[in-house]
């Protein structure tokens, strides 16, 4: 028998369906495309896990289970896909179709593991996906989101393309795109995380105030007064904050009107380089400030963004070439990636790349998550910073100076590259739901709130100890 979860979280994927107009069931709801390594399948009211065969049917009540190194897809007859990792169980628990009007309910149980909702462009909407995990309600519109849970229920939902909602406990949170929500057991959802810059760290708080610690020589920890803040970025001597109604704060060294974002609107993400700063736009525009000696700025052609990344642009001619090198880089809706700026290590070689949910860049290079959980990556590799190959079951990557930063979604962390500060000295975290990586140390949110570090620690940046993000 399935484990019967706790009626708590309902994750609501508003859908274009082709089953929109009827009132009967289609021939066949969903069917099994991908079956790699150990799939197995129950079908209704059997109690019993058989192999699964690629291209098999699925029915309301069939559930889906994989192993070890496994993964599965399931397509719905819609055009919408559920990618399972390892590790994972999910049932298609009910299918709902409201007579009249044909607005179609498809809802979806998942136990336990990781999964990759790709969900259709709305038509009607009034349809709709709902994935019940033990612990809240998250709302999706024609979107791509990610959803991990683990034993104790605790659920994490990363929003890599569209609108969400989390709610929990009576408390709605809107999923800025591109951001984590964390939803635990009789808890409110809560947006964290944490960035850092070259020598600071700051951390975003459940209620939307920021903190900050570290080299604050231009005002770049000072964040105290900033509120309704959604997100943080940091980079070089400056920090930029994103609040819910799309405007955009920042504080710090302004010698090449990095901060001059005061204008900014309808922004749903944040990057911040050496000497500049970008933001995606709700239409998928991106707009930046700051220096552009590199080219790094020249993103006004751009379509269909959903997340930037950008490092570099060091202007002080003493700095080493790595460091004045720019580029920045773009993730599309469709999984590819497009770059602007230096080019000397092939660092903006991405245009080959696709599947990509996420995007990283450090000095002289560019990485990309991919949705199996694999990682690729180009440009310098002198510290074995792109040496990410054999990555697998990766939830996240960071990357800064010269070393990169992998999180896995069993909550532990795993770092490649320049060592000497001891900022890939991270085998031993777990419990870790969000990661960061300055110039020289690494920073990581475990799932209670609180905030651990590594790494180069001259200017305290690494003195997180006493945070709780909650």
């Amino acid at each position: 028998m399935h484990k019967k979860l706790l009626p708590i979280l309902v994750l609501s994927l508003l859908v274009s369906s082709t089953l929109v107009g009827c009132v009967s069931r289609p021939p066949t709801l969903a069917i099994l495309s991908i079956a790699e390594g150990n799939v197995s399948v129950m079908k209704a009211d059997t109690g019993s896990w058989t192999e699964a065969q690629q291209g098999m049917s699925l029915e309301v009540g069939d559930s889906v289970k994989t192993g070890d190194d496994s993964n599965a897809e399931i397509t719905f007859s819609e055009g919408s896909t559920v990618e399972l990792q390892a590790g994972t169980e999910i049932e298609i628990a009910s299918l709902d179709i409201l007579t009249g009007t044909g607005s179609t309910t498809i809802t979806l149980e998942q136990t336990i593991g990781s999964v990759i909702f790709r969900v259709t462009k709305i038509v009607d909407p009034a349809s709709r996906y709902e994935v019940e995990t033990p612990t809240g309600v998250v709302a999706v519109r024609g979107s791509i989101m990610q959803v991990n849970v683990v034993e104790d229920g605790t659920t994490w939902v990363t929003n890599l393309e569209g609108d969400i909602w989390a709610s929990a406990q009576g408390v709605e949170l809107q999923v800025p795109q591109g951001q984590q929500c964390i939803i635990r057991p009789g808890q409110p959802p809560e947006l964290v995380m944490v960035t850092a810059g070259n020598a600071f760290t700051v951390g975003l708080k459940a209620d939307g105030t920021v903190v900050a610690v570290g080299h604050n020589d231009d005002g770049q920890c000072d964040v105290g007064d900033w509120t309704d803040i959604t997100q943080v970025a940091a980079h070089g001597i400056h920090t930029v904050g994103l609040r819910s109604d799309g405007t955009v704060v920042a504080v710090g060294g302004n010698y090449w009107g990095q901060c001059d974002v005061g204008g900014w609107t309808d922004i749903i993400q944040i990057a911040a380089g050496d000497s500049h700063t970008l933001g995606v736009k709700s239409d998928g525009t991106v707009v930046a400030a700051g220096n552009n000696t590199r080219g790094q700025c020249d993103v006004g052609n751009w379509t269909g963004i959903i997340q930037v990344d950008t490092i570099g642009g060091d202007p002080n001619a003493d700095s080493p070439m790595w460091v004045r090198l720019a580029h920045t880089v773009g993730l599309k809706a469709d999984g590819t990636v497009v770059a602007v700026g230096d080019n000397v290590y092939g660092q903006c070689n991405v245009g080959d790349w696709a599947d990509i949910v996420q995007i990283t860049v450090g000095w002289g290079r560019t990485m990309g998550l991919k949705a199996d959980g694999t990682v690729v990556a180009v440009g310098d590799n002198t510290f074995g910073e792109c040496d990410v190959g054999n990555w697998t079951d990766i939830t996240q990557i960071a990357a800064h100076g010269i070393h990169t930063v992998g999180l896995r979604s069993d909550g532990t962390v795993v770092a490649v590259g320049d060592n000497e500060f001891g900022q890939c000295n991270v085998s031993d975290w777990t419990g870790i739901t969000q990661i960061a990586a300055g110039m020289f140390h690494t920073v990581g949110v475990k799932s209670d709130g609180t905030v651990v570090a590594t790494g180069w620690n001259d200017s305290g940046q690494c003195d997180v100890g006493d945070w709780n993000l909650n």
